[in-house]
């Protein structure tokens, strides 16, 4: 099963992709595109979904339908992709979007400080992370210069005009 980091503890993942098979008490994660549809003809369920967005996907499309949704991943196909960091702020700042928020893909320990500070609070890293040296990478600033959607640094304001 695979293991994922999860406000900071790691955990087993509870959650399966499109073309995965399922496990037992595990819920499914479908493309956002593909939950929006079944909304739309009545077969999406009530509550408690779980989507999927890449780069391309549109954050907007999904503000209607937030309070269905219990977690949203943000997949980041290739390094270097970064416009899942905006993704998130959307998410977490403009539509306050309250539930879990994981950064899946090419992710490295390297970014998960600078991924929490943008509202992910759960990580599904790279296989060849390893995942206890990554739970260390959250705790690699103890200052920020700009407010985040996170509270794992304090934000240090420049004194005004004297």
């Amino acid at each position: 099963m695979r293991r994922i980091i999860r406000r900071r503890e790691l955990v087993a993942d509870d959650a399966h992709y499109t073309g995965e098979q399922a496990g037992p008490d595990t819920r499914t994660v479908q493309p956002a595109a593909q939950f929006i549809a079944a909304l739309g003809s009545g077969q999406a369920s009530a509550s408690g979904a779980a989507v999927v967005i890449g780069p391309m996907d549109e954050v907007e499309a999904l503000a209607p339908h937030l309070a269905l949704l219990t977690l949203i991943v943000v997949d980041f196909p290739k390094i270097g992709e970064g416009r899942g960091y905006s993704q998130a702020r959307l998410l977490r700042q403009r539509y306050r979007y309250g539930g879990e928020l994981r950064a899946r893909g090419a992710i490295t320990r390297d970014q998960l400080f600078f991924l929490a500070r943008c509202g992910f609070d759960s990580f599904d890293l790279d296989p060849g992370e390893n995942l206890q040296a990554a739970l260390g990478a959250l705790d690699a600033f103890s200052v920020a210069y700009q407010d985040g959607s996170d509270e794992l640094v304090h934000v240090r304001r420049r004194a005004g005009p004297a």
